[in-house]
């Protein structure tokens, strides 16, 4: 089994990585990051926390686009090409095939997040900006935050389109930053079904703040490091739990 899986997830990596939005996104991202040193001069001694939070915030925006925009194809481009046929007719199994491309994307994901950093840091070497490994925990925390966006996109590419995948997955993400507001939302209407979706919503949907640190780490606050591990916990679990939807939806398609 692990060897299948580890074929697959290489091959997922491969295809992936010679994909031209997955090079054009981690270009661009370089791109943005090194514009920094353009609003340098008059940042008013603010310098320093711009270059990192924008750098931060590039790494996470570009690095969530490709799990989207690339995820939201993994398995429907096996469809769409009819190659799923050829897949499943050896002895692979459909959990095989969806935990393989999963883990295929978050390879892809892991090299991306190291080439950014790697750009984020010499854009800080170049910008004179003292470079600090504490940086390094918001990189860290962005992957499991990825970990759970992949498994979201994961499991819409195994019923929908990928623009329709996409568009959902985007979805997610931004209500995972939102959750706090359906919270409020619950205490504000009296209307018990309106209590009941938004508390429902709550729960279930991700809490992507769980692994937004960039402004502790611009700042330099102190990090609740307990608190992050179960972040981490958190991330694993949720995003196990839609992969083994996503593999009950894939089982139940007929191929």
């Amino acid at each position: 089994m692990f060897n299948r899986l580890f074929s697959l997830a290489v091959n997922t990596f491969k295809e992936s990585i010679r994909d031209r939005v997955l090079v054009a996104l981690v270009v661009i991202a370089v791109v943005v990051m090194a514009s920094a040193k353009i609003v340098q001069p008059v940042a008013m001694g603010e310098a320093e926390k711009i270059i990192k939070d924008l750098g931060l915030s590039a790494i996470t925006l570009f690095c969530v686009l490709i799990a989207i925009l690339v995820g939201g194809r993994l398995v429907y481009r096996e469809v769409e090409k009819r190659t799923i046929y050829l897949i499943l007719a050896r002895p692979v199994r459909r959990l095989e095939f969806i935990l393989g491309k999963y883990l295929g994307l978050m390879m892809v994901l892991v090299v991306s997040l190291v080439v950014m950093t790697a750009g984020f840091y010499g854009v800080m070497l170049i910008s004179r900006v003292p470079v600090s490994l504490y940086l390094i925990w918001s990189v860290v925390m962005t992957l499991f935050e990825l970990a759970i966006l992949t498994a979201v996109a994961v499991l819409f590419s195994t019923f929908v389109s990928p623009i329709a995948s996409a568009v959902f997955t985007f979805m997610i993400y931004f209500i995972g930053h939102s959750t706090p507001l359906l919270k409020q939302l619950a205490g504000m209407f009296p209307s018990p079904v309106i209590k009941f979706f938004a508390l429902f919503a709550y729960y279930i949907l991700p809490n992507l703040n769980n692994f937004n640190i960039k402004g502790e780490v611009v700042h330099n606050i102190p990090l609740n490091f307990p608190g992050l591990l179960l972040s981490a916990g958190y991330a694993v679990v949720y995003s196990a739990t839609l992969l083994m939807i996503s593999v009950v939806i894939f089982n139940r398609r007929d191929f």
